[in-house]
């Protein structure tokens, strides 16, 4: 785990700007994860840099609108510290089966504040500087997970789904204008299920969870996990999780 490195008594980020940056950062892994793991052609991506890292971005407009509107939405979550979990979903289209999923749990130290504290700068917690190499981290093992996971084929689609604190509705979905709503109720098939909360027959009894990264910067935590399920691997191709 990194955590932040300033003492006790020095002055780093607001929960606003740490909550702004890790929005960012989560657009950043998205446009990331559908190139590397071959949801689209990687003829479809920009190559650019983030934290020092090569990074993807998507070209395809339709692509990008739709992941700015969800980090849109995501962003109010994280601002309100509603926001406990994000998964990416990678699907294949012939069944709609999902075969990987991206987890970004979140952890917040700011809930309570009021919107004015949220502008301060907080005693203790890590400079731009500081938070950036935190998230290069990130970036690193994330891109070195390609090459641990087996390769993805056929037509695949992705889906992303955001679980709030105490199930709450997200306060996006709730338009002042009327509009439709961002967000509607996600699959089952999609949501991560926990092995020990599965029944014995159940498939997520075989797709144990592999933790990434986790980043602690003081103010909002992250861990990132991934997990392979059977619609890919295939339950003869998995070791049963010890007793």
């Amino acid at each position: 785990m990194v955590r932040g490195q300033q003492g006790p008594g020095q002055v780093g980020l607001s929960y606003k700007e740490t909550a702004e940056a890790i929005t960012s950062f989560l657009e950043i892994i998205i446009h990331t994860l559908l190139c590397i793991r071959s949801i689209y052609p990687p003829s479809t991506f920009t190559r650019r840099r983030a934290h020092g890292v090569p990074v993807y971005q998507s070209r395809h407009p339709q692509v990008r609108e739709y992941v700015a509107e969800v980090i849109a939405a995501m962003g109010k979550e994280i601002m309100g510290g509603t926001m406990r979990r994000c998964t990416v979903v990678v699907k294949r289209v012939e069944d709609g089966l999902p075969v990987e999923r991206y987890i970004l749990d979140l952890g917040y130290l700011g809930v309570g504040m009021e919107s004015h504290q949220k502008d301060a700068g907080l005693q203790g917690a890590p400079t731009a500087d500081e938070l950036s190499l935190m998230l290069r981290g990130l970036l690193i093992r994330l891109s070195a997970l390609d090459g641990q996971l087996e390769d993805n084929r056929g037509e695949l689609t992705f889906a992303i789904i955001v679980e709030t604190k105490d199930d709450l509705e997200p306060s996006s979905n709730v338009p002042a204008d009327g509009s439709t709503p961002p967000w509607i109720p996600a699959l089952a098939t999609d949501t991560l299920q926990q092995p020990s909360q599965a029944p014995p027959d159940c498939p997520a009894q075989h797709e144990p969870l592999l933790h990434v990264k986790a980043v602690e910067t003081g103010v909002i935590d992250m861990r990132l996990m991934v997990q392979e399920c059977v619609a890919k691997t295939g339950l003869d191709r998995l070791k049963p999780l010890p007793a």
